[in-house]
């Protein structure tokens, strides 16, 4: 509730005080902070002469009446004397009253479940076209509204450091809904379709609760991740659908959401406040509404700790270490904000929690390989744990259904590919365009070669000027300018914007060979992970830019085999789920990179015959499966070779002109 523009001329606009006409209310964390926040409050009035009625006013209650509510530590309710005041409330006599009757029911709407359904009745009532006539029948809806309001639902407050559960439902004349965390009710929703509404498709309906419960708690979950839950299946693989259903996924586009399918049978909340069932607290149970129960947080610090206690195992080293035994493979160490029994610094992790952690891992990470997974994980440890998560992932149905699993001979040994002289983050970083991935929207990649940080952005078409608008906003904008810019020989990174802003920052242009893919191989394995991504959650392709951020995360956050840590860990020195501290030496990073990519042109050149080119040889050049039909020969030539370099290409003279390529493009007449 917004402070009225007169009291934050007095009050400024502390975070906590809210003032609604004359009503003050002043809310911290404990008494020691209330007292602070009373003595700011108090001298901010006292400065501008504002008397405040010693008999109104109440000083720190943990519970307090407030603008028809009663709010407690535990949550908020309709205000006990305003609710029976509402029981007293005697039959209507006229529109007039009616109206009246039913605004002050729609005040406690967040509390009254299936309220649009009790109210429809009477709603009739108040329109110009109907007349008013008072019946028995309408006499059993009133007062069935004053029972629902008597037995309201208790709302929680919202913890912003959870994700809402939005469950959302729809019938032929209303629309309903709930928000919940764990088992606690945050918000109650529903209203009455239109007559235009109620000739929707039922894939449209359902969309509509979505879309009118987000829009009416939009302060609320805007920012926040939300997961949706429906039992209309359609609404997570739409394929084709109408122009109003577009316009309703622009919309949704704005918010962090996560959509999932509940069988209609566990769907019971939802239901509860779309169809004519009002008493929803004795039908649905807590567990029945959190039928997707919220995750526990298996590495919450404290959750680790009881596992540990109640596992026999843990408990009898605990207790073997807590009465002074040394053991040289365990030790109790503080971690998660806790002391955690440790094995080798690995936090122990009990056989009940195990499941439970792979799986948070994986899904967490968006299904990353059991390699590394496992070294992503490397903070706790188990006996055989390598060989559960490996079994774990290889039986995981997504990446089976989503992933590649991976030729001509090939002719010339790859030479050892320099890596850039720095020993500094940033100084170097790879672009690439990818795409187009839906319509005509592209993704630029942007990855540092020290450290493999990776940012992502959509643009829409993959002209020079859009390319360089979104390298600046995503990098330039964020990060030390570096200096060179590694990319291929795209359009969109030769035009005269792209090489423009490169310029102004004094950064050097670092083009790879033409048609060559390898020499950029950073950002293609990068490519490879995002699309591997973008397949195991196809319930986030129709959110491109959500879908991307969540993708990118996962790569920051997950193990890289040449930097033996993950991108965050390097970059922020600890990790991003555990918090756990990790110090990069750079040097070393450097010299495992160089190592990392020598290693890699050795197993690539025992798949290669040994072939040396010289000028004045006839070779072939392959043409990219991109620029050919299926019918069209793969490769052109003979091409006469003008000049041999060391560092993997060779010049060829097409009769044109002159070409560089890479040996990699061809192979000998």
């Amino acid at each position: 509730m917004s402070t009225s523009p007169v009291w934050k001329g007095f009050l400024g606009d502390p975070d906590f005080v809210t003032v609604y006409l004359d009503d003050i209310l002043v809310f911290s964390q404990n008494p020691v902070e209330h007292l602070e926040h009373l003595r700011i409050v108090f001298d901010r009035l006292r400065q501008y002469d504002v008397t405040l009625n010693g008999k109104k006013c109440h000083i720190l209650r943990d519970q307090v009446d407030y603008l028809g509510f009663t709010l407690t530590p535990e949550g908020i309710q309709p205000q006990k004397k305003k609710i029976e005041a509402i029981q007293q409330i005697a039959v209507p006599r006229n529109k007039r009253e009616l109206r009246r009757f039913l605004g002050m029911i729609s005040y406690y709407r967040d509390m009254v479940p299936n309220k649009s359904t009790l109210t429809a009745r009477l709603n009739r009532l108040t329109s110009k076209n109907c007349p008013f006539t008072w019946t028995p029948e309408d006499s059993a809806a009133f007062n069935s509204i004053k029972t629902a309001l008597a037995q309201s639902v208790w709302l929680a407050f919202p913890d912003y450091s959870r994700r809402f559960h939005v469950f959302a439902d729809a019938s032929g004349h209303q629309i309903g809904g709930a928000i919940v965390q764990g088992k606690r009710i945050i918000a109650c929703f529903s209203r009455s379709m239109t007559e235009t509404q109620r000739k929707y498709s039922t894939m449209e309906w359902e969309l509509l609760s979505v879309i009118e419960i987000l829009k009416e708690y939009r302060t609320m979950l805007l920012g926040f991740p939300v997961v949706i839950h429906t039992d209309h299946k359609n609404l997570l693989y739409p394929r084709e659908t109408s122009l109003r259903v577009k316009r309703w996924k622009l919309l949704l586009e704005e918010y962090r959401l996560e959509l999932q399918y509940i069988a209609g049978s566990q769907n019971v909340g939802a239901d509860a406040f779309s169809r004519l069932r009002y008493n929803f607290v004795k039908q649905a149970s807590e567990e029945e509404l959190c039928a997707v129960e919220e995750e526990e947080v298996a590495i919450d610090g404290p959750v680790v700790k009881n596992h540990q206690l109640e596992d026999d195992t843990c408990k009898t080293i605990i207790q073997h270490l807590e009465s002074k035994q040394a053991d040289p493979d365990y030790a109790l160490r503080p971690a998660l904000g806790v002391v955690l029994l440790h094995h080798h610094k690995r936090i122990v992790v009990p056989e009940s929690l195990r499941q439970d952690l792979v799986e948070m891992y994986h899904s967490y990470l968006l299904h990353p390989g059991a390699d590394k997974q496992y070294h992503t994980m490397s903070t706790f440890w188990w006996p055989g744990m390598e060989k559960d998560v490996t079994d774990f992932v290889k039986a995981c149905h997504d990446c089976k259904r989503a992933k590649l699993h991976g030729g001509k001979q090939k002719y010339g040994h790859l030479p050892p590919i320099p890596v850039a002289n720095t020993d500094r983050p940033f100084d170097v970083v790879h672009v690439d365009l990818l795409g187009p991935i839906v319509g005509d929207f592209y993704c630029l990649t942007a990855i540092e070669q020290q450290f493999r940080w990776l940012e992502v952005i959509v643009q829409r078409g993959k002209g020079s000027a859009a390319t360089a608008i979104s390298f600046e906003r995503v990098w330039l904008c964020r990060y030390p300018r570096p200096k060179q810019v590694v990319h291929d020989r795209g359009p969109e990174f030769t035009g005269d914007e792209f090489q423009a802003l490169l310029k102004s920052m004094a950064i050097k242009d670092k083009p790879i060979t033409a048609k060559n893919p390898q020499s950029n191989a950073i950002c293609e394995r990068v490519h490879l992970e995002l699309m591997n991504i973008l397949r195991v959650r196809p319930d986030l392709q129709d959110q491109l830019e959500t879908a991307l951020d969540y993708a990118a995360y996962a790569i920051r956050a997950s193990y890289h085999t040449v930097l033996r840590a993950s991108p965050a860990q390097l970059l922020f020195g600890e990790d991003m789920l555990t918090r756990q501290l990790h110090f990069a030496n750079w040097n070393y990073l450097s010299k495992q990179r160089f190592m990392a990519i020598l290693q890699d042109n050795e197993r690539e050149n025992l798949k290669r015959v040994q072939h040396f080119y010289r000028v004045g040889d006839n070779v072939m050049l392959r043409v990219p499966a991109r620029e050919r039909k299926k019918t069209d020969p793969v490769s052109k030539g003979p091409f006469v070779v003008k000049a041999v370099h060391d560092n993997g290409t060779v010049m060829i003279d097409t009769g044109a002109a002159e070409y560089l390529t890479n040996i990699r493009r061809i192979f000998p007449c």
